[in-house]
């Protein structure tokens, strides 16, 4: 898949995820986790290939690893432009996603939002790592 036919089928199913390294588009599994300060917001009728192109190479190391992918999604008119990782396991995700401060990561099997809880943001750096990694294994059913 080319940058061009990603356009067209995410504007066609108002979202998708792209890897830029591999050519992957709309993993069917893991988990994914957006990077803090790589989201843009515009209007949808903004939206053509050159602004994606131009948010690729403005994010290009984020986007570099096999593991990070374009997140696109558009939702009551707005575009939504993100760097996400991929992770298998969904523990994993859950944490980084608290961490990142993101309101929820995305289950690729599954299509639908996993909400987070906020992160710890008082405390030791240690009280703060501990009640994340157990908001985490709330957040995967672990506990």
């Amino acid at each position: 898949m080319n940058l061009q036919t990603f356009l067209s089928e995410a504007l066609k199913n108002n979202g998708g995820s792209y890897n830029i390294t591999t050519g992957e588009s709309n993993p069917t599994d893991g988990y994914m986790v957006s990077l803090p300060n790589c989201e843009e917001i515009f209007n949808a009728d903004d939206l053509c290939a050159t602004v994606l192109k131009e948010y690729i190479i403005d994010n290009a190391d984020e986007l570099s690893s096999e593991n990070s992918f374009v997140g696109l999604w558009i939702d009551n008119g707005m575009v939504y432009l993100d760097v996400s990782v991929k992770y298998d396991d969904l523990e994993t995700a859950c944490y980084f996603g608290i961490i990142n401060d993101q309101k929820a990561i995305y289950d690729n099997a599954n299509a639908v939002a996993i909400h987070l809880p906020t992160p710890q943001r008082s405390g030791t750096m240690t009280q703060q790592r501990t009640y994340n990694y157990m908001a985490a294994q709330k957040a995967a059913r672990l506990i």
